[in-house]
């Protein structure tokens, strides 16, 4: 799969990648798989990108202002789709699906030893 990614994601997740001791693609499948199992770990209020809205999609996290789950950004990603498909197929824009990629990958940040 090939994901592109604006150069200032590629630096905030090379620099979480440093600040870690983990690779890029690693922190990347981490918060692929982490979505899925972790999904009610993940607190969804703090992203500036997505809501929950009760009646809407069952009160799940969509993204703002859409009827568009954010699950369907990390189903989409697993089954091999590009962000460029999902931005195509569904009414999003690459900069919300950036926001919410880089917060899942920051909320699942292993925390340092010694911390």
């Amino acid at each position: 799969m090939n994901v592109h990614f604006t150069p200032e994601f590629e630096k905030k997740l090379s620099d979480l990648a440093a600040k870690t001791g983990r690779a890029p693609e690693a922190l990347l499948e981490d918060a692929l798989a982490g979505y899925g199992s972790n999904a009610a770990a993940l607190d969804w209020s703090r992203c500036p990108a997505v809501e929950s809205v009760p009646g809407r999609v069952s009160g799940a996290w969509v993204f703002k202002n859409t009827r568009m789950p954010v699950s369907v950004v990390f189903e989409n990603l697993e089954a091999g789709a590009t962000l460029a498909d999902i931005v195509e197929w569904f009414d999003v824009t690459p900069e919300q699906v950036r926001v919410v990629l880089d917060f899942a990958a920051r909320s699942l940040e292993v925390p340092l030893p010694g911390r």
